[in-house]
């Protein structure tokens, strides 16, 4: 399945658009998806090498082109817990593996399969049809949703949750490295704006300010901090920190209005997101904002903070 050049997902950025790989982890049901930016291929299943004692959910390793890949069997982690869980076993079971797919991710400068039945399209969407579920049966492991060409829900994942929860040694090295920060002597008598919808990425997040007691207003989406700094103005603000994937707006979006306005063109902004990849941080420079962090960086949290709340 052939995936859209860095510049023509540039230009989806600027315009306030994304693309989404839709697949389903079983033949019937429920449609979920990823954005493109974090698959770097998808690849027919192949025979796995077991990993004993994790979680059920991490099915083996992939070996691919001498690259050893950890494999997320994706509906055991979607459906753990879940009324429809030995139905979809059931329905798993009757499907031959070298069938199914794999989906390989590269995101918060971790590569993980995914392993679904079938990856069926690419869909682009504006981030204003990109919804907040009230709630779902899937909980807070799909942070968002939109819906395809033929009005079926499509359920979008929240990839960082399954990093958090699928392998806690990332969780407990960010709190390792978050406890073992210097104290730094930060300004009070200002703020930080957050825009961010995963909930695992906010909490790692806000451990740092937390840390330093610095005040903070996080909010869900781009739009929503938006539409805060219209009616609240940012006399009081010193940073704001934003993801690059939300509904509504994305991060990009926040950059390109926020620096187009003289009234806060001089705030500064840094990105906080798992889409490492080069090109979104080339993207976010030639917009202008001051920075770029990996979601698992709490040092480089604490270095921006320093920078623009240091007295």
């Amino acid at each position: 399945m052939a995936m859209t050049s860095v510049d023509d997902r540039t230009k989806l950025t600027l315009r306030n658009q994304v693309e989404l790989l839709c697949f389903r982890v079983i033949p019937s049901g429920t449609r979920f998806s990823i954005n493109v930016f974090k698959v770097r291929e998808t690849v027919k299943y192949k025979t796995l090498t077991d990993l004993p004692e994790t979680n059920e959910a991490i099915c083996g390793l992939l070996t691919l082109r001498k690259e050893i890949i950890p494999i997320v069997d994706l509906k055991r982690w979607l459906y753990a817990g879940s009324a429809l869980r030995a139905r979809i076993d059931e329905e798993a079971n009757k499907i031959d593996p070298m069938d199914t797919q794999i989906i390989v991710c590269e995101f918060d400068n971790v590569t993980i399969g995914l392993w679904v039945y079938r990856a069926d399209y690419i869909m682009r969407k504006n981030w204003e049809d990109i919804k907040v579920p009230v709630s779902n049966e899937f909980g807070a492991k799909t942070n968002n949703y939109t819906k395809n060409d033929s009005g079926d829900i499509v359920y979008i994942v929240d990839v960082e949750g399954m990093l958090s929860e699928l392998f806690p040694m990332i969780a407990v090295k960010n709190r390792d490295e978050t406890e073992s920060l210097q104290q730094m002597n930060l300004r009070k008598d200002v703020n930080v704006l957050i825009a961010e919808d995963s909930k695992s990425a906010l909490k790692g997040l806000t451990n740092v300010l937390d840390k330093y007691q610095v005040t903070y207003i996080s909010f869900e989406n781009g739009r929503k901090l938006l539409n805060y700094i219209a009616e609240v103005g940012v006399e009081h603000t010193a940073l704001i920190i934003t993801d690059l994937e939300m509904p509504e707006a994305s991060g990009f979006t926040v950059i390109k209005e926020l620096k187009n306005n003289p009234r806060t063109a001089k705030i500064p902004i840094v990105v906080n997101t798992s889409m490492t990849a080069e090109s979104n941080v080339e993207l976010a420079k030639n917009l202008n904002a001051q920075g770029f962090i990996g979601k698992t960086n709490p040092k480089e949290v604490s270095r921006y903070l320093q920078m623009y709340l240091g007295k």
